[in-house]
């Protein structure tokens, strides 16, 4: 049986916050652990209709001079910034504020302040959404920034982009909130929107709760009116702390015997260790195939018969960078001719095949597969097979946020590739991209894919896992076998879980196994109500999809910055056990452990998830930081489980490590009954 366990490093990827996607709802899955509970709403609005004078006792002035004109708030001309918040209105979870608001002068900022917490110095923090008719030569922009002691706070300008604003004009500027860390941002001006975008904010720095109000730099302002809506209680930001594994205190358990021991090892040859990249074993039939990163980090093949000590090994014209995205993937077509793609991370293809089967010698590159125009900028290239056996190629083209996913099919007979799906199996209509591991062919018969969507490369972006399936992987539909329009856009397929962004799951930690009925489970983290990261395991019950929280951990993994990742918590695939529970592996914190749940998905037991043999396991470089890698044979053999091992030095989030080095990493093949 082909092993289900993952290797321990697992990629993401996150960037600079820009821009992202427009608010949307989505329903809640049903939940076995308790919400946070449900809370009241304060409403208010000012249109300024009062006599000229102070504002009046519905607004606090922090800072600069503010009066009532002609039925409009003014903050007249004058230097230092200006702040007026609406006094007795505290922010809760959920809320939006607005004000219309004309600038009178070019060169001056206005606009929205949220979450505004005084320090008893005269200053304030808060978040501002503001915009600029002109500033010097730079054309009209707005800015989110994060303001500490009324400064803009180091990494302080969270966003920002060009708005088509001039002044002597009224225009609506909303800030709002449904969810911890995320903030909708929007600008309005007679009905017409020239801004509606979702952003995240930094958990680690996050604001909460506080006033909102007007704001300026310099005055030359005047608001026409102002609104807002909270829920109430006042929010305050958690701050669970570090993440703390806490096992499960459960009944005592025996996992069935799956020792694995030693058979025979092989050693293929050396390979780069600098830093971690995935690495490909591929069996099949009699023929062996080892896809790894030489001394020198060229991308090299080599090629044995099953039993043989000898390999043949061929370098190939690619060379590895440092972006641990760059993984090597291989699979063999039907006429016995070896594929092989990698190396890159939104790059143009790299994609060699052989012209003799079974010849690593005569693995030729080939520079276009279907069409140049969408292989300019390929990542997580994957290699497998549908239901009738033909070989098919998988990528995404684009980038992290803005990015398609594209299938092609292979004919042995005219050795030409050409789409299998006439339109990208999701598409981010230019606004963000899904992550979506390799479909998974179930008991049922069925492909079956989970997903979440980011809308930029800051990790803390991803969000709303979703989930289809798929006889033929060209027909689409949900758990409940309602089809799917292709191609699936941001809310199509099954929304399992709507996860807002910044909540805490990460791509590729989303691992799809199955039940003792053939039920999908979908096993991933996110931040429970509180803000701990916990694990989850979701399933389609009774028509609809139920999220069942596995772990009660303390304290937060923080899911957010960009390259790789190096990830406090790793999942995956749940499988049934002989004794109908069912079995989920996880690492927290160095911790390799196994939960034992019952058919209902309720924990019974927490055990140690047994290891592999020591010769495997245990590192033997003397290099510090050091850690062995492992990869499991993508084919078969009735031999036993072949795996593949190395070492290599961990990540550096995709930048080069200073020398020195670690030395050549020796490569070995085990085979494992």
């Amino acid at each position: 049986m082909k092993p289900t366990r993952r290797s321990a490093l697992k990629i993401g990827g996150a960037a600079i916050l820009t821009t992202a996607s427009p608010a949307t709802s989505f329903a809640a899955p049903r939940q076995t652990t308790p919400p946070s509970p449900p809370s009241s709403v304060h409403n208010w609005e000012d249109d300024f209709a009062r006599a000229d004078g102070g504002p009046g006792a519905d607004w606090n002035i922090l800072r600069g001079d503010w009066t009532i004109s002609d039925h409009r708030l003014i903050s007249p001309s004058g230097p230092g910034e200006r702040l007026a918040v609406r006094a007795g209105f505290a922010l809760g979870r959920r809320f939006t504020v607005s004000a219309t608001i004309r600038g009178l002068r070019d060169d001056y900022w206005y606009g929205v302040a949220v979450n505004v917490s005084e320090n008893g110095d005269g200053t304030q923090n808060f978040y501002v959404l503001r915009v600029v008719t002109r500033d010097g030569s730079r054309p009209p922009h707005w800015q989110l920034l994060q303001m500490s002691e009324s400064h803009v706070a180091d990494d302080g300008l969270l966003a920002s982009g060009p708005v088509p604003v001039v002044k002597d004009h009224d225009y609506t500027i909303t800030v709002g909130s449904k969810s911890l860390g995320v903030l909708h941002v929007s600008i309005e001006e007679e009905g017409t929107s020239l801004l509606d975008n979702d952003l995240v904010v930094p958990l680690d720095t996050l604001l909460s709760g506080g006033q909102a109000g007007v704001y300026t730099n310099a005055g030359h302002i005047s608001v026409d009116r102002a609104r807002g809506t909270t829920s109430v209680p006042e929010s305050s930001a958690p701050d669970p702390g570090p993440l703390q594994y806490i096992p499960f205190e459960g009944s005592d358990y025996t996992l069935p015997d799956t020792h694995d021991s030693v058979v025979e090892s092989s050693v293929v040859g050396l390979n780069w260790s600098g830093h971690p990249v995935r690495q490909a074993l591929l069996t099949s039939g009699t023929d062996q195939y080892v896809g790894y990163y030489d001394p020198d980090r060229r991308m090299t093949v080599a090629h044995r018969q099953l039993g043989a000590d000898e390999w043949t090994t061929q370098s190939l014209d690619s060379v590895l960078g440092w972006d641990s995205h760059n993984y090597v993937t291989m699979a063999v077509d039907s006429a016995g001719h070896l594929h092989v793609s990698g190396n890159m991370h939104g790059d143009p293809l790299v994609y060699f095949r052989t012209t003799r089967p079974a010849d690593v010698t005569s693995l030729t590159r080939v520079t276009t597969m279907v069409d140049a125009a969408t292989e300019l900028k390929v990542t997580y290239p994957e290699f497998f097979q549908n239901a009738s056996g033909d070989l098919v190629f998988r990528y995404r083209d684009g980038g992290s946020g803005n990015g398609v996913d594209l299938y092609n099919v292979y004919d042995p007979a005219t050795t030409q590739w050409s789409r299998l799906l006439d339109t990208p199996l999701h598409d981010g209509e230019g606004r963000r991209n899904a992550y979506v591991e390799r479909p998974v062919l179930g008991p049922d018969g069925n492909f079956h894919i989970a997903w979440v969507w980011r809308d930029t490369p800051d990790a803390a972006t991803n969000a709303l896992l979703s989930y289809a399936k798929s006889p033929d992987l060209e027909n689409w539909y949900r758990a409940d076998g309602t089809p799917i329009s292709l191609p699936m856009t941001y809310g199509a397929g099954d929304i399992v879980d709507p996860i807002p962004m910044n909540g805490g799951i990460l791509n590729g930690n989303s691992d799809i196994g199955f039940d003792g009925r053939g039920r999908a489970l979908i096993a991933y983290n996110k931040y429970d109500h509180e803000g701990n990261t916990q694990v989850y395991i979701a399933r389609y019950e009774n028509r609809g999809w139920v999220s069942h929280q596995i772990s009660q951990w303390k304290g937060r993994w923080l899911v957010a910055g960009y390259g790789t990742l190096i990830t406090q918590v790793i999942t995956t695939a749940p499988e049934p056990l002989p004794d109908g529970n069912i079995r989920f592996d996880f690492i927290c914190k160095g911790n390799k452990r196994t939960f034992i749940l019952s058919p209902a998905l309720r924990p019974i037991a927490e055990v140690d998830t047994p290891q592999l043999p020591a010769e495997i396991t245990e590192v033997r470089s003397d290099f510090a930081g050091m850690h062995t890698r492992r990869r499991w044979d993508d084919g078969e053999s009735e031999d036993g489980r072949y795996l593949l091992r190395w070492e290599s030095r961990g990540s550096n989030g995709d930048q080069p490590w200073p020398p020195p080095h670690p030395e050549p990493s020796t490569l070995e093949v085990y085979l494992m009954r």
